[in-house]
């Protein structure tokens, strides 16, 4: 299934998202693997204030939590949406920076990159994310 990267018309920037939990670590308490908008990842769960269930969907928020010498670099063409860096919560986003939203597997806040670099502003990134916090309403 082909993932457009263009900002819809009408599009208005909000990062409440239909989250369905597929596991929850029996170690950490705030280690979550989601289902996104078709994606599957290992999200930090910042706020929850409710117990969340295995198999059950959520309304959250996302953030992307940038590291002080985060990675971001211009590609030319994006083969897949997310890319795990390693153990943890790391991974490389791939997508379109568009002003204050990042189009990768879902539009994100773009945490003020656009400002940072503007010169990446509407092209084809890869972004090293530290981690994805979710916040459960």
């Amino acid at each position: 299934m082909a993932i457009s990267l263009k900002k819809p018309s009408g599009f208005t920037s909000n990062n409440h998202k239909k989250t369905q939990v597929v596991a929850l670590s029996e170690h950490i308490e705030e280690d979550a693997t989601l289902l996104i908008d078709g994606t599957i990842l290992n999200c930090f769960v910042s706020f929850c204030p409710y117990e969340i269930e295995v198999g059950k969907t959520y309304d959250a928020d996302l953030t992307i939590n940038l590291s002080d010498d985060y990675e971001i670099i211009r590609v030319d063409t994006v083969d897949c949406l997310v890319e795990k860096t390693g153990h943890g919560y790391a991974y490389f986003l791939f997508g379109r920076l568009c002003n204050e939203t990042f189009h990768t597997f879902t539009p994100l806040d773009d945490q003020d990159l656009h400002y940072e670099h503007p010169e990446l502003n509407e092209q084809l990134i890869r972004l090293e994310v530290e981690r994805i916090n979710v916040s459960f309403h």
